[in-house]
């Protein structure tokens, strides 16, 4: 049975261990300089490996903290959660029904991404993600879809712009095509 801040170095030390293999990884990666600057194709992979390792690192002193310090002897059980309880948590039926909706509404966005194009069906999926995030609260809006609807259309067309323009990728055009 590990405690708290053993299971947190084990894991520090883990993800440093893929940050290092994503780095070393990356470099061997073929590179296809698309931008003036010189930023090619390993760059978001090594900044990626670079970022989880800074973050691990930082777990890691937290769980070295965490080992040092003294437990006192006030700390009750409702102060500390009992992690080495057998019982899993039980989730409420909103929070299954969300995580439902929400990878039902994933499928439904990459299997209508080519039929209807990138655009339109980005623009659905994140209208529809916002619903699902909106009936989470107990605020309902009637008039949600007048500002959804837009932004999530001009967020659409903000990434198409420059994943086609600035990138020059090509993306599923749909029905527009």
């Amino acid at each position: 049975m590990l405690k708290r801040y053993h299971s947190d170095v084990y894991a520090s030390l883990a993800l440093q261990c893929l940050a290092v293999l994503m780095f070393v990884a990356s470099l061997r990666m073929e590179t296809l300089t698309i931008l003036s600057i010189g930023v090619g194709s390993r760059f978001l992979p090594m900044l990626m490996a670079a970022g989880i390792f800074l973050l691990s690192t930082l777990l890691l002193f937290g769980g070295l903290k965490k080992q040092t310090e003294p437990v006192s002897e006030t700390a009750s059980a409702v102060d500390i959660p009992d992690v080495d309880n057998n019982q899993p948590q039980q989730k409420t039926s909103n929070e299954k029904t969300t995580v439902l909706a929400t990878s039902l509404l994933l499928i439904g966005y990459v299997v209508a991404l080519p039929v209807l194009g990138f655009i339109l069906a980005s623009t659905l999926y994140m209208a529809g993600q916002s619903l699902i995030s909106l009936m989470m609260t107990s605020q309902h809006k009637k008039r949600f879809f007048m500002f959804v609807l837009p932004i999530s259309f001009a967020v659409s067309l903000l990434l198409y712009y420059v994943f086609r323009v600035g990138f020059n990728l090509m993306l599923p055009i749909g029905l527009f095509g």
